[in-house]
């Protein structure tokens, strides 16, 4: 390639790069177009990133809940073992037992003489009352050979064997292991006291020598605590988590058995349930009720239940003659494989459900817990659909802003160029801009006719609107009910012809808490107690009128200079005060979690509309164990944690925390202020106030001490403050 065409290649690459910032500023229609773009780039990043956390935390919550299951499956099925071990291990049953197998061994075959033996009349009368309470049906005797030797309400079956199908929990027995089953159908034909799927429980009954001389079992009916362990733990509307055994039956009831009536997929009688009527089979579509006419009979549901795909019957991975392959999921925990699955699978009603499973070989059974992707991923498809709107929306407004973009943009320059060069705000001369928030600004300002130096606070023209506005204003008009020397002052509020809501207050000099113990570490007792005091009168007043602060915390508190006096506490940012007879801030919703995380109150946390004045107690607390021991109540920096460390985790002692002794009377006033319970906080901060000055610490840090400490750090605090003014105010925290 030519030297020249090379430089010329150059030259237009140079020209593009430095021209295009030109074209775009001089066609500004074309931003909404370009944001458009962005939005459906940083949607695709953003869909891919939620996704894929929704799905990493819906497989966690699948798995605890599966956990859970299995926990309370474990323990209830060590309970049951302890109550047949120790029905057993009585000596009166043992003798009875022992009784009645030597009155077997003098009779063969069927023996329903047994039955009405004094053994089996001493048996009932000392298992009675305990079967009764613990909710057993009845029990039953096994003897060596297998035969029944005990069974009150079945005499008929009174030395017949046990059922084979009953052999393996009555062998383990045998072998010195309580045991429980799985449910099973009842083995012995008709019976007027026996209806639908049975349970039992065995323990082994050995002799004075140790020797195993028979089994003791009791009954149960599965549909009631078996299946009830279940129903506990599931999720949403469509969540449900059952067992099943290795043919893909349920062992448990469905949370949807009058569906499956309807369907036709269980008997519809009385008290029938899906316990062993129900195979977990793929269906291959979604079956729906609402597809049956509303008197549907057996012929309209069985069209439904066989609307299944044609697949020949070689190529369907279900043994032969069961109908439709196992769910996916059923599938492999018969195999005794344990998993989850979020990407869907169909279950028993074809259904799409995300789960998660396992396999119990020491109980022959699976557990599993599913609930439909349409609940699991809502929040998901929301989004989804979400970012379709609003790129949709950006491209349609494009085209309409592009009439507008050119006017407003010469009318926002304009005003901003004079805003900016009057440094002028009606009275006040703007000096210096001193912090920037994310709703606002402060600058260094001062009184064109009196000369006294203030703090101007501008809402922020880019959030400037009604909601932000009538909070704004709401934020001017609570300070100025304050008059009390620890809180900040409020002299002026306006709005400018251009538009921008100001107001003036008092000017501070000096450093918040927060700043405080970060740069020089825990506060001496006395000196945490003479800063408390002061918060507890300046919240005293705001209490007295009914209004609570909800967000006291370290950066709201400011340590100044007055009239000579020093470490004169000031008590900032008034924006998120709520009236106790206003429902809510303006712009923001009652029940909305609003605060600091590591500062708020549990109430706060977890029912937004009860806060009260005990609620500012508690985050004075907060603020006294940082003073203190230089830590904040929790370490988590995790908004979710944090309320839940607040909602149900007791704080460190304050001398454990900061690792040597704090006076017990302060710690244990510090800790009644973090009670989680609001009754059993101080009721009010004139009580609190009064507590702090009854500790043994109060006092001790005088003028003295503070005009020391002064001289010493002034140089390095001057003007610190009026940056926290901007950057700490307006709080909220939203519940996550």
């Amino acid at each position: 390639m030519p030297a020249d065409e090379s430089e010329q290649k150059l030259s237009r690459l140079v020209r593009l790069i430095t021209e295009a910032p030109l074209v775009l500023f001089k066609h500004l229609w074309v931003w909404p177009f370009l944001g458009a773009v962005m939005l459906g780039l940083v949607a695709f990043w953003v869909r891919g990133r939620v996704e894929g956390a929704t799905r990493a935390e819906l497989a966690s919550r699948l798995e605890t809940l599966l956990k859970a299951d299995i926990a309370a499956l474990k323990l209830w099925f060590s309970e049951r073992e302890y109550d047949a071990t120790s029905f057993a291990a009585e000596s009166m049953v043992q003798e009875a037992i022992g009784d009645l197998a030597g009155l077997a061994k003098e009779a063969s075959g069927p023996s329903p003489g047994l039955a009405n033996s004094a053994p089996a009349e001493t048996l009932r009368l000392q298992l009675r009352p305990a079967l009764e309470a613990q909710h057993y049906l009845d029990f039953f005797v096994v003897g060596k050979d297998r035969r029944i030797l005990a069974w009150p309400g079945h005499p008929r079956l009174i030395g017949r064997p046990m059922p084979r199908t009953y052999e393996i929990f009555v062998n383990r027995a045998f072998s010195s292991r309580p045991t429980v089953s799985r449910p099973f159908p009842w083995e012995f034909g008709a019976s007027q006291h026996v209806e639908g799927p049975t349970m039992f429980v065995a323990a082994p009954v050995k002799s004075t020598n140790g020797t195993v001389i028979a089994v003791l079992g009791v009954r149960m009916a599965p549909e009631k605590e078996f299946s009830q362990i279940f129903s506990v733990a599931r999720m949403g509307e469509t969540g449900e988590s059952y067992a099943f055994d290795r043919r893909g039956f349920l062992l448990t009831d469905s949370r949807f058995d009058e569906e499956l009536k309807k369907l036709g997929l269980i008997p519809d009688a009385p008290g029938a349930t899906s316990i062993l009527n129900l195979r977990l089979a793929d269906p291959g579509v979604e079956l729906n009720t609402n597809t049956l006419p509303e008197k549907a009979g057996p012929a309209e549901a069985a069209t439904v239940r066989t609307n299944v795909p044609q697949v020949p019957r070689a190529a369907r991975p279900g043994p032969p003659g069961e109908g439709p392959p196992l769910t996916r999921m059923a599938a492999a925990a018969t195999k005794g494989l344990e998993g989850v699955d979020v990407e869907g699978y169909r279950n028993y009603r074809g259904v799409k459900v995300v789960g998660a499973w396992a396999w119990l070989p020491e109980y022959g059974m699976g557990v599993a817990t599913e609930v439909a992707t349409t609940e699991a991923f809502e929040t998901l498809y929301m989004l989804r659909q979400a970012f379709r709107v609003m790129f949709a929306l950006l491209v349609v407004s494009g085209v309409a802003i592009f009439a507008f973009t050119l006017t407003v943009g010469r009318l926002q320059a304009s005003v901003r160029k004079s805003a900016l060069t009057a440094r002028r705000l009606g009275q006040y001369v703007l000096v210096q801009e001193i912090g920037r928030g994310a709703n606002g600004m402060v600058y260094r300002a001062r009184h064109s006719l009196l000369r006294r130096p203030v703090a101007i606070k501008l809402l922020s023209p880019d959030m400037t609107n009604e909601a932000t506005a009538a909070r704004f204003e709401h934020e001017v008009q609570i300070t100025s009910q304050l008059t009390h020397p620890n809180t900040v002052a409020i002299y002026d509020y306006g709005r400018t012809p251009e538009g921008l809501f100001y107001y003036a207050m008092e000017y501070i000099n000096g450093i918040d808490l927060d700043q405080l113990v970060r740069r020089f570490g825990p506060q001496p007792e006395g000196r945490v107690i003479h800063i408390l005091r002061q918060v507890c009168g300046s919240l005293a007043e705001a209490h007295r009128i009914g209004l609570i602060h909800r967000d006291i915390k370290p950066a709201n508190i400011v340590l100044t200079r007055r009239g000579g006096l020093y470490d004169m506490v000031k008590v900032l940012d008034f924006g998120l005060v709520k009236a106790s007879h206003k429902r809510s801030v303006p712009g923001i919703a009652a029940d909305a979690v609003v605060g600091t995380p590591h500062f708020i109150s549990p109430e706060a946390v977890e029912k937004p509309t009860s806060v009260d004045a005990r609620s500012d107690i508690y985050s004075v607390g907060a603020v006294g164990y940082w003073l203190l021991t230089g830590n904040t109540l929790f370490d988590s920096h995790v908004v979710e944690e944090l309320f839940n460390h607040h909602l149900s985790t007791k704080p460190t002692h304050p001398g454990e925390r900061l690792g040597r002794e704090v006076s017990e009377d302060l710690a244990t006033l510090i800790m009644n202020c973090l009670a989680k319970e609001q009754a059993q906080r101080p009721p009010s901060a004139e009580a609190l106030e009064e507590g702090l000055g009854r500790c043994r610490s109060a006092g001790i840090w005088t003028m003295q001490d503070a005009d020391a400490w002064w001289q010493t750090h002034l140089a390095g605090i001057e003007a610190s403050v009026s940056v926290a003014m901007a950057e700490k105010t307006l709080v909220i925290a939203p519940r996550n």
